[in-house]
């Protein structure tokens, strides 16, 4: 028996020219280039629950050509919502060649009626509970067009991903998930339906074993903690960072601004490799953060924003703000305003995302009721295209002004004056 386990290409860019020319020319998106990058983990998951006398074959189509003269029994396509409009061409050329095609990922769980009509079967929800029954069934000939995971994984039983399938593919990154689930429901993303609110988490052996086997691998890898919040769980978190000071490792993760109240923590952050942290905090306006999540909880922490920003980077740890425009109160001043926010209190990073209405979020549901959503394919929804009719700006306005914040932000200018910021706290935390 031969399986493919298929990513397939998606753009992660806006499909603006310009927009494009900037991320892959200018020297200060360097680090987004070499290594915001790598495969997630589902995937190797799969790699690792299949039994060993079936030949297992892993393509990144991002990265790499599919072979799809490959006879293969059985192929598995994972996709992001971006990910969707090729995953289904994909699927549909290895259908024609008389494959097997089952489809998972956060899209087909959350769209499982739109999945199923490009499948032999797919997979919603975690794949751990159902991957052996669903092999067992094909092997039997009685595959079944949907297989639910109804429960969470017990994820202390989950296998270590099978990280030995990305040799020979040079990623620069190389993601890690520990935990699962996330108490902030917030309108904008879809998370707590896919993995629930529940915090869920492995073993901190197993972390490690599996930090231990992509260094095998991929020596020099930057680690990425692929979890939407590492440090819920304070308790958890502080022995998995002692065990992981001892790997002497670089890695980033993502964290809510909360992280900033703990000191003590912060320098086990610190002390354990961690380069930079990614903190979403969505809005500086707080119309736009009030109703956000079910709590207003990030509402509440916004007006300590600059303080925490100031406290997590004086301890040596980047934070990188994740930022969203084009909700109902942001107009074309937005963007200065964000830009000076982020270069006055020298965020080591940002993110700026077009506000993006996915599949099963509480937003989408909003702007489909209010008739805001565009007729895009879903290779548009890359969070730097617009697929939503602003309500105090036109689209070209908030296309225009997401690249504008990005040049001013990622300026020689701002970039050399980090540098000097960093370089002084660093002499500092030296002495």
């Amino acid at each position: 028996m031969k399986i493919a386990l298929i990513s397939p290409k998606a753009p992660f860019l806006s499909s603006n020219p310009e927009f494009q020319s900037f991320f892959t020319q200018s020297p200060q998106m360097e680090f987004y280039r070499q290594y915001w990058s790598g495969l997630g983990s589902g995937l190797l998951v799969l790699g690792a629950l299949t039994p060993d006398d079936v030949k297992v074959e892993l393509f990144d189509e991002n990265i790499e050509h599919i072979d799809f003269s490959g006879e293969y029994d059985l192929v598995a396509i994972s996709m992001m919502t971006q990910q969707a409009s090729r995953g289904y061409d994909i699927a549909r050329k290895f259908r024609e060649r008389k494959s097997k095609v089952v489809l998972g990922g956060i899209h087909p769980t959350v769209l499982p009626e739109e999945a199923k009509q490009y499948a032999d079967s797919i997979v919603v929800g975690e794949a751990e509970n159902v991957w052996e029954e669903l092999l067992n069934d094909f092997h039997h000939n009685r595959l079944r067009q949907v297989y639910t995971s109804h429960q969470e994984v017990d994820l202390r039983k989950s296998p270590i991903p099978r990280y030995e399938l990305l040799e020979n593919k040079s990623y620069k990154m190389v993601w890690v998930q520990a935990t699962r689930g996330c108490p902030h429901d917030c309108k904008f993303c879809c998370a707590s339906k896919v993995y629930g609110n529940k915090y869920r988490h492995k073993s901190t052996g197993q972390v490690i074993e599996e930090i231990k086997k992509i260094n095998e691998i991929e020596r020099h890898a930057l680690i990425g903690f692929a979890d939407d919040n590492l440090f819920c769980d304070r308790k958890y978190s502080q022995e998995l960072l002692k065990q992981v000071s001892n790997l002497k490792i670089r890695w980033i993760g993502q964290s809510d601004i909360r992280i900033s109240n703990d000191k003590h923590l912060l320098k086990h952050i610190k002390k354990s490799g961690c380069v930079a942290l990614l903190i979403g905090l969505e809005s500086l306006c707080e119309e736009n953060l009030r109703g956000l999540d079910s709590s207003d909880w990030k509402l509440n922490q916004s007006k300590n924003y600059a303080e925490s920003i100031q406290i997590i980077q004086s301890i040596g740890i980047g934070a990188i703000g994740t930022f969203i425009v084009g909700f109902d109160h942001d107009e074309s001043t937005v963007f200065d305003e964000l830009a000076e926010f982020i270069i006055d209190n020298r965020l080591v990073g940002a993110q700026i995302a077009a506000l993006t209405p996915f599949p099963r979020t509480k937003i989408r549901e909003q702007f489909l009721e209010e008739g805001k959503i565009m007729d895009t394919p879903w290779s548009n929804y890359t969070l730097y295209n617009v697929n939503i009719k602003p309500k105090r700006m036109n689209v070209q306005e908030l296309e225009r002004g997401i690249l504008y914040t990005f040049k001013r932000v990622y300026s020689e200018k701002v970039a050399r004056e980090k540098t000097k910021y960093f370089k002084n706290i660093f002499s500092q935390l030296v002495k």
